[in-house]
């Protein structure tokens, strides 16, 4: 037990000392690189060290890495919102389901929100306008609106929010809770809503 706990805190310290190493690095002209690498490859961190690393850089299409700015969390309150300002047309911001075309057939989807699936096509926001419309039927979200992303659970709005980031979209939003939050209140509201005679 002893040596569980030395080892554990030794890779805090090691965490603390890669990150410091790896910023200054990247800082001092994007000589950084190599050092990723490196602990990807011999898995020097723990992996919650790994993703909030990698969720505060961002590569760029050069190789080099950059930071970009954090996606907004948005929460069921929030996203109701969302979803009212979005009634009559989609305003500055869009509701992404990421599912696949068959989990929204089977659990449904949150009102005003457009499908990408992010596991059959995790490139679509990179394509040309027109192919994208051609493949989705519905025009490509401008790179100056705010994309909030959704999935089942929040795994795939995870991965999709910081994919965009990397296609230019600047305005990101995650709804962590994703469509089992939204189903969990949206049943709690109708439960507690009082029946019409």
């Amino acid at each position: 037990m002893l040596n569980l706990f030395k080892r554990s805190s030794s890779l805090k310290f090691l965490s603390k000392t890669v990150s410091f190493r790896l910023f200054s690095a990247v800082r001092n002209g994007g000589a950084g690189n190599n050092l990723l690498l490196n602990i990807q490859k011999h898995q020097i961190v723990n992996r919650n060290f790994w993703i909030s690393l990698k969720s505060s850089m961002r590569y760029q299409s050069n190789g080099i890495l950059k930071e970009t700015p954090e996606a907004k969390l948005y929460d069921y309150d929030a996203i109701k919102k969302v979803v009212a300002l979005n009634k009559d047309k989609l305003g500055d911001k869009i509701l992404v389901d990421v599912r696949e075309p068959e989990e929204l057939k089977t659990f449904g989807k949150i009102p005003t929100a457009i499908n990408i699936p992010y596991k059959s096509s995790p490139g679509a926001l990179d394509l040309p306008e027109e192919e994208f419309k051609d493949r989705f039927g519905f025009d490509k979200p401008s790179v100056d609106k705010e994309l909030i992303f959704y999935c089942q659970g929040g795994v795939r709005s995870t991965l999709a929010e910081e994919l965009a980031s990397t296609f230019g979209y600047k305005k990101r939003g995650n709804y962590v809770g994703s469509w089992n939050d939204w189903n969990k209140h949206e049943g709690e509201h109708k439960e507690s809503e009082p029946e019409s005679k």
